[in-house]
Parts: structure tokens; sequence; C-alpha cells
């Protein structure tokens, strides 16, 4: 059986981003967007990318960011992947030197569909019409029928929905910010981590 893609996102400090690669993560995700809960600061970020081995990607969030300051992001902090959750056009998503995660709000089955078979180059990201870190999650009814061996599901992710999102979807990763947080966006839960990982790879 295959082995579920995971990926944290939303983290902002060095210890949550070890605490995710013990747990057996395979992506972290710093988010740069301006009005985000779980906004990481630059150099932190880099500190953070320093921090884990080379085998976990860290990804860079992004919302209609210029191109010119995507890059200087992805020079002082060294991110190994860029995520696009601001509806971008194809154009943006191309010429990068790393990979490329572009999130679709899943808002019905046509759509969504189109977004997945249309990929190209770069990963999809299933995700709520709300955006990134909402907690919501998008009727798995709209995706249900489709091939979703090459997308990644976000949305209102936790430990005790993910195993039955991968069974019933059957997806190529999962992506998890608040399902793995208490009170405080933005610090994880190592334990919840721990749970989310293990759930979702034993599904």
């Amino acid at each position: 059986m295959r082995r579920t893609w995971v990926k944290v996102c939303g983290v902002t400090r060095v210890d949550d981003a070890l605490a995710a690669v013990e747990a057996g993560a395979d992506a972290l995700g710093v988010n740069f967007v301006e009005t985000s809960r779980r906004r990481c600061a630059t150099a932190e970020a880099g500190r953070i990318v320093a921090a884990v081995p080379t085998r976990v990607t860290v990804f860079g969030v992004f919302a209609n960011a210029s191109r010119r300051e995507i890059a200087a992001i992805l020079a002082q902090t060294a991110v190994g992947g860029l995520q696009f959750h601001g509806g971008e056009p194809v154009e943006d998503l191309r010429g990068w030197p790393v990979p490329v995660i572009r999130a679709v709000a899943v808002t019905d089955a046509v759509t969504s569909g189109e977004a997945v078979r249309d990929c190209g180059r770069w990963r999809v990201l299933l995700d709520s019409a709300r955006g990134g870190g909402s907690g919501e999650r998008f009727d798995d009814a709209l995706v249900e029928s489709q091939d979703l061996s090459s997308a990644i599901v976000a949305g209102g992710l936790s430990p005790a929905n993910v195993a039955e999102v991968v069974r019933r979807l059957e997806p190529w990763g999962v992506d998890v910010a608040g399902g793995v947080e208490g009170d405080d966006p933005g610090v994880k839960d190592h334990a919840l981590i721990r749970e989310f990982v293990l759930n979702a790879r034993t599904a």
C-alpha cells in the first residue's frame, strides 16, 4: 500500500518543526501571508529550514505576492518549495527552481476535477472555499469519484478524521495546520502531530 505524504503547515517555531520531523512528516509549511494568524517571520523561517534535515521539504506559503517578493524570501530562507494560495494565474507558477503546490478551493466537482487533471508540473492542494488555516472541511462527495492519487487534501483535517479521509479519497498526501494546534494559532501540539501522522499512515 502506498505511503501517504504528510505536510504540517503553519509552522512558526523551530521546536515544532523538529517535533513534526520526529513524528515522520515529509514536509512543513511556513506562512508568509501578511494577514495570516500563522505568519512566520523571515528570519525564523530561515532558522526552521536550517534546523530540519534536507529530506524534509519546507514550503513557503504565499497569496498573491509579487514574483520579486517571493524570489527575495526564497533567497533569504532557502525554502525548498513554494505553495500558492491566492488563485494566482498559471504563469506565476512557472519558472521556479523548487517544487510548487497550487491550492484550489473545492466549490464544485467540475472545478476541482479540472484542477487535478490540469496540474501539470505542480501538485494541487484541495482546500475549503475559505482557504488555508480556516479549519473548514469541504464536502468530500464533490471529489470522491475523482482520481486524487496526485493531489493533496487539506482543510479541517485532524487526528480524529484524517484516517477516514485517506481511506475515502485515497489522496497522494494530506496537509494539516490548525488540526494539530491548541488555542494558539501557529503553536503546535506535539502529541497531536504524532497522532495525526500515525493515523494518516495507518488508514
